[in-house]
């Protein structure tokens, strides 16, 4: 943008030198007089070309700039002295002296230093006027202001940049704080998920194979049994491990909708246990926000998990609504239920109901559990209905991603 507006100033110098020099020469009444005319202002020219278009050195308001700005004095004030139509580049001398960089005192002098030109050469062709002083002064005046205006500008644009640079910085540092507080979170659920399951296989393990080494001399028959239980519980633990993997994965998502991945949840469900599982999904479906559809998800894998462990249960309902405010998803069991009003019993099992509403919560939900003993559980989550992002579809079936390669 600055480039942009240095080409017209650029432009701007040469017609006015161009106008000057012609009406000049054309005033003139010494040929002499023209021909100093045309000489020197060539030579303006041509230090304007190189000076200013292409080096910029008379830009940089350095001391290094000082004798190519004498130069350009010594080449302007005799043409303004044989003519005083070349007080037209005051303009461009005004602009070369406000162009300087920061601060603004280093504008000033040169502010001052053409308008003390202009009212020396105006003395020496007509005699001092005070008006001139007075005119000149003004044009110093209003030019330092606004050199001084424009600087203010340029500080608080500073200012609003460094500001602007503080609040993204604060913002990344929050990002990464939550996602530190989402690894923590998923840290300790996959702790508490591997002590109450893989934990207590592997330490029963060890327990029936101390005792069937303890039996192997004196009846090795029990200490077969134990044996056989040890490789029952290993099963069991290996069972654990696969769907605690099963359980971090979202690639169900990544290829189908949130209502494939519910059928494919479901029936995995039901193959592994041979409970009844089936999932339904009603309303118009389509794709939800990553966040909403992994929340669901994980809830409905924590509600199977929660059957699995507690329920006893013989068949299992899964329902995705898609109402126009929100989405519900219900799961319902037909197992032995439970009193809602009791207590909770601590490190019952990593598949919490508080870890549900949490997940639930953080999107602006609502988690709702009904139950009683007897009676069969039913798990309804209802999250807001958020833009849609398109999804793929996927045909697989039956098994947990898990264990496809």
């Amino acid at each position: 943008m600055l480039e942009d507006w240095q080409r017209y100033w650029n432009w701007l110098f040469i017609v006015l030198l161009a106008v000057s020099t012609g009406v000049a020469v054309a005033d003139l009444d010494s040929d002499a007089r023209r021909a100093s005319t045309l000489m020197l202002a060539a030579g303006l020219g041509l230090w304007y070309w190189h000076e200013v278009v292409r080096t910029g050195r008379a830009l940089s308001g350095r001391a290094a700039a000082l004798p190519s700005l004498a130069a350009a004095v010594a080449l302007w004030v005799p043409l303004l002295i044989l003519h005083s139509i070349f007080q037209l580049l005051m303009l461009s001398a005004y602009q070369l002296a406000c162009s300087t960089p920061a601060p603004v005192r280093r504008a000033v002098p040169g502010i001052a230093v053409v308008s003390a030109l202009g009212v020396a050469t105006a003395s020496a062709r007509a005699g001092f006027q005070p008006l001139t002083l007075v005119f000149y002064g003004a044009v110093t005046l209003v030019l330092g202001l606004f050199a001084a205006m424009t600087q203010a500008i340029s500080d608080q644009s500073e200012q609003r940049r460094q500001l602007l640079e503080q609040l993204e910085s604060a913002r990344a540092g929050l990002a990464a704080a939550e996602r530190r507080a989402g690894v923590l979170a998923e840290r300790q659920r996959l702790a508490r998920e591997i002590h109450d399951t893989l934990a207590q296989g592997f330490a029963s393990i060890v327990t029936l194979s101390e005792a069937a080494r303890a039996q192997a001399r004196v009846s090795p028959q029990a200490a077969m049994r134990r044996l056989e239980e040890v490789a029952d519980a290993a099963r069991r633990s290996l069972g654990e491990a696969r769907r605690a993997i099963w359980a971090l994965r979202t690639e169900a998502l990544e290829h189908g909708s949130l209502g494939r991945a519910l059928g494919e949840l479901a029936a995995g469900f039901g193959c592994q246990t041979g409970i009844d599982t089936q999932s339904a999904v009603t309303g118009e479906e389509d794709e939800l926000l990553p966040d909403a559809q992994e929340a669901l998800l994980r809830t409905a894998q924590e509600a199977l998990a929660n059957v699995r462990k507690h329920a006893r249960a013989h068949r299992v309902r899964l329902t995705l609504s898609y109402l126009d405010d929100a989405i519900l998803l219900d799961v319902r069991d037909d197992g032995s239920g439970f009193d809602l009003a009791a207590p909770v019993r601590t490190g019952s099992g990593g598949f919490g109901l508080a870890g549900m509403r949490e997940r639930v919560a953080a999107l602006g939900g609502t988690l709702t559990v009904e139950s009683a003993p007897g009676q069969g559980t039913t798990v309804a989550a209802a999250v807001p209905r958020g833009p849609a992002v398109p999804g793929k579809e996927d045909d697989e079936r039956c098994r947990p991603r898990a264990d496809r390669r």
